[in-house]
């Protein structure tokens, strides 16, 4: 997730140096935007996908909704995986990107010490000796793709998250949104962020990100 929303940012530097409480929201969803929203924006003033349009003298529903997670006081742990573990590309390595190496370890320390004591080089850096964390031995499988280690501070989705199946063609979904309420149009705007690969959104279409795939941190 890329940025703050000006709501957010004022209500934590306020908790945080003020003596101004600033509340958990009670709930948290996911929109799907239009457009990237504004710091300064709102869940109501998002350039949220529409929940209905008006063709003539109809109301014909979209089948857009938010995906609500619920209270992160209750749901919170069944949504989100812990803060910094990545158990999934934490030793994964690319046999063509490291073919010299056995085995790719994270973190990677440059003195032996509190680690298993075995030496790793890398054509990268041909002239550094790293080390493996203690408990890791050498011979990790190779995989066939390489993620850079993001570090703590960033948590991912532990579900997939669904969106309704699209009753109408909605067009470009270029960005989203994560929103205290799960109302479309209502609420205050938490995070948002574009999407990497925006698409265009057809009737019968199903937006979805993966388990781990939507990813929130702080920098």
């Amino acid at each position: 997730m890329a940025a703050l929303s000006d709501y957010l940012e004022s209500g934590l530097l306020s908790h945080i140096f003020r003596n101004t409480a600033f509340a958990r929201p009670s709930t948290i969803a996911i929109a799907l935007t239009s457009g990237v929203p504004l710091d300064s924006d709102s869940g109501e003033t998002i350039p949220e996908l529409p929940s209905g349009v008006f063709s003539g003298l109809d109301f014909v529903t979209t089948g857009y909704n938010r995906v609500s997670l619920g209270s992160p006081a209750s749901n919170g742990d069944n949504s989100w995986n812990q803060v910094g573990v990545d158990n999934i590309t934490a030793y994964s390595v690319s046999g063509s990107k490291h073919d010299n190496t056995k085995g790719y370890f994270y973190p990677l320390y440059l003195s032996s010490t509190s680690t298993n004591n075995i030496g790793l080089s890398f054509k990268e850096f041909p002239s550094v000796l790293f080390f493996a964390p203690a408990g890791f031995q050498s011979g990790v499988t190779v995989k066939s793709s390489y993620t850079d280690y993001v570090g703590n501070g960033f948590i991912r989705n532990k579900n997939q998250i669904i969106f309704d199946t699209a009753a109408t063609d909605w067009g470009w979904v270029s960005g989203i949104a994560i929103v205290d309420s799960g109302v479309v149009g209502k609420g205050n705007l938490l995070m948002y962020a574009p999407l990497a690969n925006p698409r265009y959104v057809y009737r019968g279409d199903n937006i979805r990100f993966d388990t781990n795939s939507l990813e929130i941190s702080l920098s």
